[in-house]
């Protein structure tokens, strides 16, 4: 292991209150696959493995530098607490969300990686190989794979920015995918300017990209994502937020959706702000009972309601 990545686990050691380590294959096929972490948990302890050798640094350090954030509560996380009843269709709006979400965190961990010398003239071969493996050229015609080409574009074009010299590898994913290519720079390209210390910041970039991405999906004609309603995504809010009524920050709405734990209809809190799901409710099943629910629920401090709902929060100075 580099000795980088060494200090990178120390140091999420020493904020995880259980024990991180890692684990690496011995088999080598030289195309990088982000899918190919894993992580699994036993008493108290995190494995975090591949499978294959290829970029292992590369890999263990960005997977232990998006562990790092989330611990010290640098980045807003997504959750899944509504569903649509159907398996298939929650499973690949979870895939979808996923990937747009970590998008935005490498737009954070690839600079650092990149800054440490952890991405090499190997790791952009190794990476660009991968992507071609997981993705046919581009036709004319839509395709099954126009959405995963968006996905994988999105953060190829991310990788690729923090690289000293990327012509070489740009010209090589705008000659084999040049619709997806366009749409995901048209997507990424906001990011340079952002200030992604600012937790508050990285969430507008994720409700963004959720709203970009539909935006593409609608322009082809393909079903959209809609993750800003299915998608619970952490808070970022000031004191003084925390400490209003829950009427002056998020708007609760019904939806055809069911919440995931009870399975029975759920009700959504948007952030005023940006109109983003940032919780999940299910009220009383006696209808009787609900003018009052709701009363006490609009009139709750926030703080008070994340607590209740064991929702974690940001609070931004």
């Amino acid at each position: 292991m580099n000795p980088k990545i060494q200090t990178l686990l120390d140091q999420v050691n020493q904020v995880y209150p259980g024990q991180v380590i890692t684990r690496v294959g011995q088999e080598h096929d030289g195309r990088l696959h982000l899918d190919r972490v894993s992580q699994s948990t036993l008493a108290g302890r995190i494995l975090i493995e591949l499978a294959d050798s290829t970029a292992a640094d590369f890999l263990l350090g960005n997977e232990l530098l998006k562990m790092l954030l989330t611990l010290n509560g640098a980045i807003p996380q997504i959750f899944f607490a509504v569903t649509f009843d159907n398996e298939q269709l929650d499973n690949q709006l979870i895939q979808i969300a996923t990937r747009m979400h970590r998008v935005v965190v490498h737009a954070i961990t690839y600079p650092e990686l990149n800054q440490h010398g952890i991405i090499t003239v190997e790791t952009v071969s190794e990476y660009l190989a991968g992507v071609h493996e997981e993705l046919s050229p581009e036709t004319e015609q839509q395709d099954p794979e126009t959405l995963w080409r968006l996905l994988v574009l999105m953060d190829a074009l991310v990788f690729g920015h923090t690289l000293n010299d990327n012509q070489a590898f740009f010209d090589d994913l705008k000659a084999n995918y040049p619709r997806a290519f366009a749409a995901a720079q048209a997507i990424v390209r906001p990011f340079w300017s952002v200030d992604f210390k600012q937790p508050r910041q990285t969430r507008k970039q994720m409700v963004r990209v959720f709203d970009a991405v539909d935006k593409s999906l609608y322009n082809w004609q393909l079903p959209t994502a809609n993750a800003r309603e299915y998608v619970t995504l952490t808070s970022v809010l000031s004191k003084r937020q925390l400490s209003l009524p829950v009427r002056q920050v998020f708007d609760i709405f019904h939806t055809e959706m069911l919440d995931f734990q009870t399975k029975e209809t759920a009700y959504v809190g948007l952030n005023k702000g940006d109109q983003q799901n940032s919780f999940v409710i299910t009220p009383p099943q006696n209808e009787a009972d609900r003018p009052a629910f709701f009363q006490q629920l609009y009139a709750l401090p926030v703080q008070d309601l994340f607590k209740q709902l064991a929702l974690p929060y940001i609070e931004r100075g």
